[in-house]
C-alpha cells in the first residue's frame, strides 16, 4: 500500500493550520502544541517549505510563518518530492539510475509497473493542498 510519510502528513497539517489562521503569522511552536507534532521535526519541515517559497517567514518576537502561495497552487506531488525525494513504487521506477535492478533483463512486469507508477503520480499531481483544507 502506498503511504504518505509522517513528514508529508505533518506538512499538510501545518499548511492547513496556517491557511486557516486568517492571515496571522503562526509559529512552529503554536502548530506543534496544537497539532501534537514533534517540534524539532516540524521546524525542519517548515524551514524546507520556506526554502521552497511555499511559506514566508518573519523573524523576531512577533514572527512566524504565513503562506507565500495559494493552497490551490501547492501540489501534493511536489510536496512529497520535496520532503521525501523521488516517489517510486519499485526501485526500478526511481528517476535516478543508481538503483539498477538485477532482474532488469528478465523482468516481465516493468512496463505494467511503469504504467501504474504514472497513474499514481497523476493522482498526486492533480491534488493540491486546497483539497485538504
Amino acid at each position: 500500500m502506498i503511504r504518505i510519510s509522517k513528514k508529508v502528513e505533518y506538512a499538510l497539517m501545518a499548511l492547513k493550520f496556517i491557511s486557516q489562521s486568517d492571515n496571522k503569522l503562526v509559529t512552529a511552536r503554536e502548530i506543534s502544541d496544537t497539532k501534537k507534532i514533534p517540534y524539532d521535526l516540524l521546524s525542519k519541515i517548515l524551514q524546507k517549505l520556506k526554502n521552497e517559497n511555499i511559506l514566508l517567514s518573519n523573524q523576531g518576537t512577533n514572527g512566524g510563518y504565513s503562506l507565500n502561495k495559494r493552497t490551490d497552487e501547492i501540489y501534493l506531488f511536489n510536496l512529497m518530492n520535496m520532503l521525501d525525494g523521488d516517489i517510486a513504487l519499485a526501485d526500478c521506477m526511481h528517476e535516478t539510475k543508481e538503483k539498477e535492478c538485477s532482474l532488469e533483463d528478465s523482468c516481465s512486469i516493468k512496463s505494467e509497473v511503469a504504467k501504474l507508477q504514472k497513474e499514481v503520480e497523476d493522482v498526486f499531481k492533480n491534488k493540491t493542498i486546497s483539497d485538504f483544507v
